[in-house]
């Protein structure tokens, strides 16, 4: 029986340690597993070889020192792509949720068709149905693999789900309804999203979230009313495929991170939809019933 002391890289915390505690010790041979975030170290002992432990921390989403080297970005992602489009069951959760986007998109769109055609806001309605399938994405794999994440991760996941949900609800009510109430809608679903998200590490994650759905909620808004006379039409669609790239990045990490520790189970399409559809619903309400003040399309 031996006994390995390893560098890890990007170990911050005590879920940091429990993760690859969890890990390594899965490994074959491994009779015992030690990590230290301040020292940055892990200790193993057993009969494991150190690049079947080396392994196993990269695949924990780590890094080990200078003498290992994991894929490069470009073929991490390239892999994903080619196990996507292949549909290996490692990527099941990833093409399950994608499915059930397109599906409900296709469903909230056709809804906003034959109710609202002709309305001046039907533009509005289609980006809240596009927002509300892409949030609802996210949420739907965060819930997937929520035990899996370090505090890192974490925060990461509830700043930007806040972030970009607050952004994106914010903006489509402050063009139609004015800076007041997009800034307020946009801030009650940035946050509570954000804060959801974010508690599977604590009151910091939680606190991050609530954060980005404040900023979000009122940048989204004060930017969709300030362009009213500047090419607001031109500026929506960019915006909304924008903060969709971001989701699109998120929904990637937590793949990159949490599913190669173990594999998740998405929310039955029933939930996917409910979520989907609520929060659609609710933006669509507030555009048709809520008060208009100040500048708005």
């Amino acid at each position: 029986m031996s006994k390995l002391s390893i560098k890890v890289n990007g170990m911050y915390c005590e879920s940091c340690e429990k993760l690859l505690k969890m890990e390594i010790g899965d490994v074959k041979g491994v009779s015992k597993v030690e990590a230290d975030h301040a020292r940055g170290m892990v200790e193993v002992e057993g009969s494991a070889s150190e690049k079947s432990i080396a392994d196993a921390i990269v695949k924990a989403g780590y890094g080990v020192g200078e003498n290992y080297a994991g894929k490069s970005f470009e073929q991490e992602i390239g892999g994903f792509v080619s196990d996507f489009i292949a549909g290996k069951p490692s990527v099941k959760s990833v093409r399950t949720c994608f499915a059930y986007s397109i599906i409900t998109f296709i469903v909230l769109a056709a809804a906003a068709f034959a109710g609202f055609a002709s309305s001046k806001y039907f533009i509005y309605m289609i980006y809240a149905a596009i927002s509300a399938v892409a949030v609802g994405g996210a949420i739907a794999l965060f819930s997937a693999y929520r035990s899996r994440f370090n505090c890192m991760e974490g925060m990461m996941i509830g700043m930007t789900i806040g972030m970009s949900s607050g952004f994106l609800f914010g903006a489509i009510i402050g063009a139609t309804n004015g800076m007041f109430i997009g800034s307020v809608f946009g801030m009650l679903i940035g946050m509570a999203l954000g804060a959801y998200a974010g508690r599977c590490c604590g009151i910091m994650g939680a606190m991050e979230g609530l954060m980005a759905g404040i900023m979000g909620g009122t940048m989204g808004a004060m930017l969709t009313v300030m362009m009213q006379y500047d090419h607001l039409a031109e500026f929506m669609p960019i915006f909304v495929l924008a903060n969709l790239l971001v989701l699109a990045g998120l929904k990637y990490m937590m793949y990159h991170y949490a599913a190669r520790r173990a594999d998740g189970k998405i929310m039955p399409f029933a939930s996917f939809f409910a979520l989907a559809l609520l929060l659609a619903a609710l933006t669509v309400a507030v555009v048709l019933f809520a008060p208009k003040t100040g500048v708005v399309v």
